[in-house]
């Protein structure tokens, strides 16, 4: 049987999008590509992909560049798919195109719903793309409870057709190793730079962090500006702190548990999280994590974090002085938080996606 997924993800050259969907992407199929050995894959894309993307998955699967990238997933990908079907497609883009597979729609999260200001530029194609989705797709994957729940009251989607499907954490991302030694204890954020990761409000809730205590801290922010809040830079200029914001910019995955390993704790007060991969890397590492309230973020961390409302500077500046100002409270939250990370796995996350194909290829005609 022939596998069919998208891979447009993995077409991407910069290294700022080599994050979210591009790593689930490539992660979820390394694994599919061990455990498989009935199935071909065929991977498309709308670019060649590197050498060294492709050695990673092995014979079964196959590379189909289909090109432009404008009009990939509404005109070229669906005359290709026509041309030479497949039995089971993954959209693994929060997208699938029109053909007759059995289909598996990825749905990552569903904030451009309910924060449409957050989406200038692409709210309207998100939409679009997901509604097609829910209609094509004979089964969806989610990665939290929080997505499935949504799913279901936005688009009435049948809940025993959605599987959830925890993603995993490299095995780079854990405790042992070096750490990284700034000039001043530092609390680090990891992702992207959007506005619904809620940045701004975190520069002025470490800003009265600093007032309140007077101890003497930086706030590192890695992430790509890909997505750049605008609001950041104004927030750094109001409070006034800047010599204390450390912006690194995208920081590789070699480099990055040395972040974790030395942080005073990992911040993130997102106003929506579907999964939030850098706080499940950040607890593998050793790292304290503070985190919002909202999303899925209360599922994913579970009983390991301190949460906070992040509309709410007072409770996330107060989060920083309890965490900064008790070791043993970061110890508890550090072991806490490495139990909590060895639940997420990669090959744990492929075997249940390959259920859910092998389910999808026992219906489909």
């Amino acid at each position: 049987m022939v596998i069919g997924v998208d891979g447009g993800a993995l077409s991407v050259d910069d290294e700022r999008l080599k994050v979210g969907v591009y790593k689930v992407t490539l992660r979820v199929l390394e694994q599919l590509s061990y455990l498989d050995i009935h199935n071909n894959y065929r991977i498309y894309s709308f670019d060649r992909l590197g050498e060294g993307i492709k050695k990673r998955f092995g014979e079964r699967f196959e590379f189909r560049v289909i090109s432009p990238k404008k009009g990939w997933q509404k005109l070229w990908l669906p005359f290709e798919l026509k041309r030479h079907p497949v039995d089971v497609f993954l959209g693994m883009s929060q997208a699938i195109p029109a053909n007759t597979s059995h289909n598996i729609g990825f749905v990552y999260d569903l904030a451009f719903l309910t924060y449409p200001e957050a989406y200038p530029g692409s709210q309207k194609r998100l939409v679009c793309q997901t509604d097609d989705l829910v209609k094509r797709s004979q089964s969806i994957i989610v990665n939290s409870e929080s997505v499935r729940g949504e799913l279901i009251k936005r688009y009435d989607y049948p809940a025993d057709a959605i599987r959830l499907c925890h993603l995993g954490v490299d095995e780079t991302f854990s405790p042992s190793g070096a750490a990284y030694k700034g000039n001043k204890p530092y609390f680090l954020y990891v992702g992207a730079l959007k506005p619904l990761k809620n940045v701004p409000t975190l520069i002025r809730a470490f800003a009265q962090f600093l007032r309140k205590t007077d101890k003497h801290y930086d706030l590192y922010l890695v992430g790509g500006n890909y997505w750049m809040d605008p609001e950041i830079e104004i927030a750094i200029k109001e409070t006034g702190i800047k010599s204390n914001i450390k912006e690194l910019g995208h920081v590789p995955d070699e480099l990055l548990p040395q972040y974790y390993r030395g942080s005073t704790a990992f911040v993130a007060p997102s106003l929506f999280e579907g999964f939030c991969l850098p706080a499940i890397e950040a607890m593998a590492s050793g790292c304290p994590v503070v985190v919002s309230d909202r999303g899925s973020l209360p599922e994913i961390v579970g009983d390991a974090g301190i949460f906070v409302d992040p509309k709410n500077m007072q409770s996330i500046a107060q989060a920083m002085e309890n965490v900064s100002g008790n070791n043993e409270v970061r110890q508890k939250m550090k072991n806490a938080g490495l139990k909590q990370a060895a639940t997420y796995r990669w090959d744990t996350c492929a075997k249940e996606i390959l259920a859910v194909i092998n389910t999808g290829l026992q219906t489909h005609p």
